[in-house]
This record gives structure tokens, C-alpha cells and sequence, in this order.
């Protein structure tokens, strides 16, 4: 039987995606999520957690720069990830181009600031039941090998491989939406990066191509290829109320005001979602 994890990524970023995410698993049909250890909202994160002992939590990395993000490691042992102010200064592109100009200096310090954000889950009383990382930078080759030590070294049962099939999302959605928004280009470079990885999983992923829109169309008749033993959806969720009553400026910086955090919120408190998945 084809097992169903229904996750979301990003929690420990605000506390409308923080209730989202327990809200969907109390209530929903969210049964995984992967947290953020270095964000604003990380400890209130780890307290509902803790409330909630039987949700699947796995690690989220994050490496790269949204409104002076900081790393955990000491700024001065990672001076490739790091601004002068030792904030991380990188965005997916400016770090796979360093992954290939610096690739050995670039994993060693990167090694560093993932094992410290592998390190505070597990101070936090936290196993981790996966790996994963904000706007999936972990799929960029050197990225993905530190990725691969640290997940055996640390015997984290899954790191999310980003093996979608475009034609069967699309036979199952049915929208071209992703010809014109960036979705293709982005599925694209990052399934490119599948195949220089050569890395197989027995979980499918879904969706790369609909990233952050999974709701309506895109999430009413999940094809996943039958060679798989699992399939991860992977959705964003957030009560965008909850954090309009703030004015923060990192949630602005994550697009934490989208309508469309909130209707992937709504998907995944329909429980008829996992029926759709097939």
C-alpha cells in the first residue's frame, strides 16, 4: 500500500504558519513537517512540538539569505556563507555558482552550519524523521553529498530526493499554469540536479512544479508513478490572518501574505485529500 506523508515545509517561521501546521495535524490531514531551527519563530515551533509529540518533524536546512537570515555555527568558521555583518549572504544561485568555483572549501563549511542546525533539533528533544531544506538548496550536487553524510551520520531515516515526473503531474492536474509562472524552469534545473545526484528513493515527490499551489485543480487526482513505495506532498501552509496582525518584516520576505499559503492550509484540512492521491 502506497504510503501517504502529507508535509509542510517551514515551520518555526511565523506563528501563522506555526498554527496552520498543528491546526492541519490535529485537525487535518498533515501528519509531517519539517522545521526551521535558525528563524524568528523556531522555539515556539519546538514548544508545539513538544505538545504534539506524534507528528513526524524533520529538519528544514536553511543556508541561504532572506532578510539577514543568521546561521547557528559561529559566523567566522563559515566566512563563505556569511556577510561582513555574519548574516548568510547567498541565494539558491549565488550558492550553486560558489559550489562550483569553491566546491571542497564550500562543503567543509557548509557541513558546519548544517551539522549546528542538526544539532539544535536534537538538543530540542527532537529526532529527526527527515531531511529536507528551504528552497531546496540541498539538491545542488556538493550541497546534496554533505546532505548524504550527515544523514547517515546522524541515521535520518529520509532525505527528500526531488524525483517528480512532469507528465504524470500533469495528466493528474491537468494545468499549464507552470508554462508561464516559473514553475517549469524551476522543475527544470532542480530535476537536472536529480539526475547529477544519481540518488533514487523509494519516495515520490510532490510537487516541485506547483510549489505553494496546491489546492483546487492540483490536488485533485495525485499520479504517482508505480514504482514508488511513498509519496510526500509537499505543501506551504499558513493562516495568513494570524500574521497580518503583525508587521513583521521577514514575513513579507517570505510571502507569508499569499492567499495561496492559505488555501494550501485549507487542502490539507480536507479529509478526502489522501483519497485523491493514487
Amino acid at each position: 500500500m502506497l504510503k501517504k506523508i502529507i508535509n509542510a515545509d517551514d515551520f518555526g517561521i511565523s506563528p501563522g504558519v506555526n498554527q496552520a501546521i498543528i491546526t492541519a495535524y490535529q485537525k487535518g490531514v498533515l501528519n509531517s513537517t519539517s522545521m526551521m531551527m535558525n528563524v524568528a519563530y523556531t522555539d515556539e515551533a519546538i514548544a508545539l512540538y513538544k505538545q504534539n509529540p506524534g507528528l513526524a518533524v524533520g529538519v528544514h536546512l536553511n543556508l541561504t539569505n532572506q532578510l539577514n537570515q543568521r546561521p547557528i555555527a559561529v559566523p567566522k568558521d563559515i566566512p563563505l556563507l556569511v556577510d561582513k555583518n555574519g548574516n548568510l549572504k547567498h541565494g539558491f544561485v549565488s550558492l550553486m555558482i560558489l559550489s562550483f568555483f569553491k566546491k571542497k572549501e564550500l562543503k567543509r563549511q557548509l557541513e558546519i552550519e548544517m551539522r549546528a542546525q542538526i544539532d539544535k533539533a536534537l538538543k530540542a528533544g527532537i529526532t529527526p524523521a527527515h531531511l529536507d531544506s528551504h528552497r531546496h538548496v540541498h539538491m545542488i550536487p556538493a550541497v546534496f553529498q554533505v546532505a548524504q553524510k550527515l544523514q547517515a551520520a546522524y541515521q535520518i531515516p529520509r532525505l527528500r530526493v526531488l524525483n517528480e515526473d512532469f507528465f504524470h503531474t500533469l495528466s493528474g492536474a491537468k494545468n499549464l499554469a507552470c508554462l508561464f509562472d516559473g514553475g517549469l524552469i524551476k522543475y527544470g534545473i532542480l530535476k537536472t540536479f536529480y539526475y547529477w545526484n544519481r540518488t533514487k528513493s523509494d519516495t515520490y515527490f510532490y510537487s516541485v512544479i506547483y510549489t505553494t499551489r496546491l489546492f483546487g485543480k492540483n490536488v485533485k487526482h495525485i499520479k504517482v508513478p508505480k514504482k514508488y513505495a511513498a509519496v510526500e506532498l509537499g505543501t506551504h501552509p499558513s493562516i495568513i490572518a494570524v500574521d497580518a496582525q503583525k508587521f513583521e518584516p521577514q514575513f513579507y520576505n517570505y510571502l507569508l501574505n499569499r492567499k495561496d499559503r492559505q488555501d494550501e492550509f485549507e487542502a490539507i484540512m480536507d479529509k478526502t485529500l489522501p483519497n485523491k492521491i493514487v
